[in-house]
């Protein structure tokens, strides 16, 4: 091997990776950015879930209770009920990840020596989030029923196997997802991932034609930008939609999956996260010139932040700040609560307007934005 000629290559080569902007920041920037991304992904820790409690019974013990489970880190008490109407809405909007309802009686029980109820309901769709907060009120129950047989024995005297007393019964009831299989909760949201794909090819849209010569042709002729980019968005929505109809077709008749919302509205708000998608797939066709940029640059903007940042795995609120805006910014995370609030919960507009308001503007903004950016002209 010559190696005057090897490093002729090598030099010829690098200055190729300089001059190029995009090929420089493909080799470096790109891997700091993924690094970055699946780093703070799997540093995440499921804390601080938030957890809403009906005190019924307005005693000082049932207060105690209360107090030492928020003072635990591992679940934040963020509401306080009146009613059972309150825990309902907080679990079927996802405000509270779990609820706890203690009953009339809970202090007079644990001190004449019976066992007392508490009820907790958990909200089932994020599975992962639900079995942490079964676990964390499970374990400070059982600390707290044991503090209980201390006192309890030390004013009485009696000497008792406090192993084998358990003053606390916790009863458990899941909604939406009573068996809590992980399949069920990860489903509707993984939907969100893949129709990424739609997103994907989108990016080519313009770059085919930069790359076969063929948008001259286009720059000819006397139809306008808005008219262009538009009309070759189209074909990728409604192609978009008819992958949500099959997406949805195979998650409940092939896996089982329940479907107890509008399918009507499923699709309508589908509608608005494929154009955020493919709006922002538009704009950056704008910019790159080349097909195989342009998959990759769709592959780190939806692929990566789609299945690692949307609360697809671990919920929003367990989230670093800066994290947790990063993931608003991505039309995947507000699909996900889209998709998981009609299958599992049945939810209708009233509830998901948010999410779908958050799809629109992004829709509006970055096709506004491809429009302006967009030049009919060659560069």
């Amino acid at each position: 091997m010559n190696l005057l000629r090897t490093w002729a290559v090598v030099r010829k080569e690098t200055r190729h990776i300089v001059r190029d902007r995009r090929t420089a920041i493909l080799v470096t920037v790109s891997p700091v950015f993924l690094l970055l991304v699946m780093a703070y992904t799997f540093m995440v820790d499921i804390e601080h879930v938030a957890v809403a409690v009906m005190d019924r019974d307005g005693t000082n013990l049932s207060r105690r209770y209360i107090a030492g489970l928020g003072g635990t880190g591992d679940v934040l008490v963020r509401y306080i009920a009146d009613d059972y109407g309150d825990l309902e809405r907080w679990l079927m909007t996802s405000q509270a990840k779990a609820a706890i309802v203690i009953p009339p009686g809970f202090e007079q029980a644990l001190q004449s020596g019976r066992e007392a109820d508490i009820q907790l309901l958990v909200e089932g769709t994020e599975p992962n989030t639900a079995n942490t907060a079964m676990s964390f009120v499970g374990g400070y129950t059982g600390q707290f029923a044991l503090e209980v047989v201390r006192e309890v024995v030390g004013r009485s005297g009696l000497v008792l196997g406090e192993a084998a007393l358990s003053p606390i019964d916790l009863r458990v009831r899941t909604w939406y997802n009573p068996t809590l299989k992980i399949l069920i909760g990860f489903l509707p949201a993984l939907i969100a991932v893949v129709l990424a794909m739609p997103a994907v090819t989108t990016t080519l849209a313009l770059t085919r034609e930069k790359e076969h010569g063929t948008l001259e042709q286009l720059i000819a002729t006397p139809i306008r930008r808005a008219e262009l980019l538009i009309g070759k968005l189209i074909p990728y929505v409604l192609s978009g939609l008819l992958g949500v109809v099959l997406c949805a077709a195979v998650a409940v008749f092939w896996f089982g999956a329940p479907f107890r919302g509008s399918f009507a509205l499923y699709l309508l708000l589908s509608l608005a996260f494929l154009l955020a998608s493919l709006a922002i797939a538009m704009l950056m066709s704008v910019f790159v010139k080349s097909q195989q940029a342009a998959q990759l640059g769709a592959m780190l903007i939806f692929f990566f932040p789609g299945f690692f940042l949307s609360g697809i795995f671990f919920p929003l609120i367990s989230m670093a700040p800066v994290m947790k805006l990063e993931a608003y910014l991505v039309p995947s995370t507000h699909y996900v609560q889209i998709s998981r609030g009609v299958f599992l919960k049945g939810q209708g507009l009233e509830a998901l307007w948010p999410y779908a308001l958050a799809l629109l503007v992004m829709a509006i903004l970055f096709m506004t934005l491809a429009i302006l950016l967009f030049k009919k002209k060659m560069a």
